[in-house]
Formats: structure tokens, sequence, C-alpha cells
């Protein structure tokens, strides 16, 4: 090893991420610090005070490092969720979608770069079996359990999306375009749209998560009711 390599340059910085004393969590943490916005390879390398290519040499390029970041944020603020032995399997479903639900928007604006692969889903694998644990003993086929689930990650990805993009000044849109639609045609053929949208209902709020999981719920309870049903009618 010649002495290039034994000291760090004249700048202060080592040249390889192995030789930097770095390591995943390090790179994540300093990465953590900084806006999205100014989050970039080489800002991460200043905050460390190494060269760019220590980080490159754990992580490759910027659109990995903010996913790195994104899913460290979930994983935070998903690490605590439990489901209770004793709760019935709407109030799993319930935990499930606002623990879900809220570890997205704990990602903020590093929210659009969580992928929905096994990286993400990973981290709410236990109360996911819990919930289907809980719908097979109440009756429910893996099918149905399963298309459910989907179901209700899918209500939490949309109302995330929706509210990080209100708090972040982007604009309530719907509404606007109702507005417009409405007002293009004949308003007297668009009576009640044009009534509901002047009324100013916020459907990026938190009542619109809260009534799209007790739709959710109602529709299971209707499914769990054919199913029983069914079942009742094979043993006559």
């Amino acid at each position: 090893m010649d002495a290039a390599e034994r000291k760090p340059s004249s700048t202060g910085r080592r040249t390889r991420g192995s030789r930097a004393g770095l390591n995943l969590a390090r790179i994540i943490e300093a990465a953590r610090s900084l806006d999205a916005d100014a989050l970039t390879m080489q800002a991460v390398a200043d905050k460390l005070g190494v060269d760019r290519k220590a980080v490159n040499h754990h992580v490759s390029d910027r659109e990995s490092l903010l996913r790195l970041v994104a899913l460290d944020a979930f994983s935070r603020n998903s690490s605590a969720v439990d489901i209770p032995a004793d709760a019935s399997w709407q109030e799993a479903c319930g935990i499930y979608a606002v623990a879900f639900t809220d570890s997205v928007i704990a990602a903020d604006a590093l929210a659009e770069h969580l992928m929905p692969d096994g990286s993400l889903y990973v981290r709410f694998i236990e109360p996911a079996e819990a919930i289907a644990k809980k719908l097979t003993e109440a009756g429910l086929d893996d099918e149905t359990i399963v298309r459910s689930l989907a179901l209700l990650t899918n209500i939490c990805w949309a109302y995330a999306r929706d509210a990080l993009f209100v708090s972040r000044g982007g604009e309530r849109i719907r509404p606007r375009l109702t507005r417009a639609a409405v007002e293009e045609r004949d308003p007297q053929m668009f009576e009640h749209l044009g009534r509901i949208v002047e009324r100013g209902f916020d459907t990026y709020d938190r009542r619109q998560l809260e009534m799209s999981v007790d739709v959710f719920l109602r529709g299971m309870e209707a499914l769990l009711a054919r199913a029983q049903a069914a079942s009742a009618q094979e043993d006559v």
C-alpha cells in the first residue's frame, strides 16, 4: 500500500468508500439531514467530508440515494406497528391503514421515490399476516383476502399522495376541475354537482381517509356475509 492510499488527500477526503470508514447507515444518516431538493451524491459527500467516489462505493446514483432515504423515513415510522391479538379484523384493517398511510406521508417530499416492491412491503408483512389470519378465521377465502389487502393498500397510497401534494402547497384540484366542467355546460343539467362543489367539501383531509376505510370495511362485511351464507347453504 503506498502513501497515497494510507493517508487522506490534501483536501481532507479519502477516495474509496471502504477506506473512508463509510457504510450505508452513515450515508443515509447524512442524507437524512439534507433537504430533498438539495439531496445529491455530492451534497452527501460534502456533508461527510469525503470524496464523492466514497459515496458511490455504496450507492450507485442519486435516484438510488433518494429511494434509500425515502425508505428509511417510511421504515422509521412503520417500526412500531402492532395489531393486538384480541383486535377484530375491522380494527386490524384500520390499524394497518392508518400506519401504512402515515408511513408514506412521513417520507414527505421523498415519497414519490418509494416503490411498491418487497423492500417496502416487508415492513408491513407482520400486520398483513395478522389481518390475513383474522380474515381467514372470519371465513373468507384466500383470493378474497389477498385482493382485499391489495385494495386496502391502494386506498392508503391514493390518500397519502393527495395529502402530500396538498401539504406541499399543491392545489386541491378536484373542486376546480369539477366547477370548470360544470360551467362549460348547461348548469341546469348539473345542478347537483354544481351545488356540491360550491359547498367546498375538502376531499383531501383526514376525513377522506376515514370514509374510504369505512367503505372498505362495509364492503368486506358484505363479502363476509355472502361467504357465510354460501357456507351455510352448503351445509344444508
